[in-house]
């Protein structure tokens, strides 16, 4: 007998595959809480889009729905389920809440902290602490940030498009410019902007707070460096705003470790630079040197300048983060130990500040 319509279509539907099953989606605490967040949020997501967005099937969602407080209330009880617990008993327990104490009181002030600060502070409570085994490592600094939940943020050099083929042309004529100069005879300058009271631009703070800093410190001194290809370092020259600061005292200023210049903007000027050189000039003359000083073309860096002892050679525009020496490391190395030194100075004065501002005038 022939089998009905009726009879075809079950047997189709029983020898066909199943449909593919579900993997089970456990939801973490965070993930409820924003599934809780989108339903009550505009545009309202029905419950058939939320099974959607988060795979899971519509009984699960309706489920959390009903529940929306217990979770919320569990979510800021336990630090938004971020924050990892750890017995208090630890090696360093005592150590490690004195320094997140000290951490929140900073933070309440807007004072950006770096890794650095946090480790010169830590060492300041091991002293006080008697712990004369802690090394305040970067490996101590990872789990105390992990322990608070502490993350690294920003407090909310120069770019330009270089020619390469202009830097490979130069570098192939550097062996003529400096044929005839010993390598102790061989200079190169550059002057860097240093902004000597600015704080961290980024900050430890802890997740999810607000990530705020005080008024940026645009206070700045241009310094300009000159060493030698063996490592001979020529007195630097620093400007200023004002002719003598208040700062320096009874200091004579012509014996300071630098040469110290001044004007309104504080910035390089033509006469500022040409007075430098020739004083460069005039030393070298005493020593019966003749030197070669390679120098980036700037407006400041006057080109119709000749001097009986130094050479001035101009690199081409726009190839300083490629050719410039000073620029590849050197002056980066000496404004770490400059933000070293403050940070040590910083930490010292933290705890008699009241705002992150009021810190930056003790600089």
């Amino acid at each position: 007998m022939a089998s009905s319509p009726t009879c075809k279509k079950r047997l189709l539907t029983d020898t066909s595959s199943p449909s593919p099953k579900r993997h089970r989606t456990d939801l973490t605490l965070e993930k409820k809480v924003q599934l809780i967040a989108d339903s009550e949020k505009l545009p309202k997501l029905s419950q058939k889009e939320l099974s959607l967005k988060y795979g899971i099937g519509r009984a699960t969602v309706s489920d959390i729905l009903k529940r929306r407080e217990q979770y919320n209330s569990q979510f800021k009880e336990n630090c938004e389920s971020k924050k990892k617990r750890f017995p208090s008993s630890s090696k360093y327990g005592e150590l490690n809440e004195a320094v997140f104490k000290w951490f929140s009181q900073a933070r309440a002030k807007n004072i950006p902290l770096s890794g650095l600060i946090v480790h010169e502070k830590a060492l300041q409570f091991s002293k006080e602490l008697n712990l004369e085994e802690f090394k305040a490592s970067n490996g101590w600094l990872e789990s105390w940030k992990n322990r608070y939940s502490i993350g690294y943020f920003k407090v909310c050099g120069e770019s330009a498009d270089v020619d390469i083929e202009s830097v490979n042309d130069y570098k192939r004529r550097v062996p003529s410019i400096v044929a005839g100069y010993h390598n102790k005879d061989i200079f190169n300058c550059d002057e860097t902007g240093l902004f000597f009271r600015a704080l961290p631009d980024k900050t430890l703070a802890e997740k999810r707070k607000e990530c705020k800093g005080g008024k940026l410190a645009k206070e700045r001194l241009t310094v300009m460096m000159c060493c030698s290809s063996v490592g001979e370092k020529l007195k630097p020259l620093v400007i200023g705003k004002a002719r003598k600061p208040r700062c320096f005292g009874n200091i004579n200023v012509d014996k300071l470790p630098v040469l110290w210049r001044s004007n309104k903007k504080s910035w390089m000027t033509s006469e500022t630079f040409k007075d430098w050189i020739g004083r460069i000039n005039s030393d070298m003359k005493k020593q019966r040197r003749h030197i070669l000083v390679f120098l980036d073309n700037a407006t400041s860096h006057s080109h119709d300048l000749t001097f009986s002892n130094v050479t001035l050679r101009y690199l081409p525009a726009n190839t300083t983060s490629k050719l410039q020496p000073l620029d590849l490391g050197i002056i980066r190395a000496f404004k770490a130990r400059y933000r070293k030194n403050m940070m040590q100075h910083l930490v010292m004065n933290i705890e008699k500040c009241k705002h992150a501002s009021e810190l930056t005038k003790a600089v």
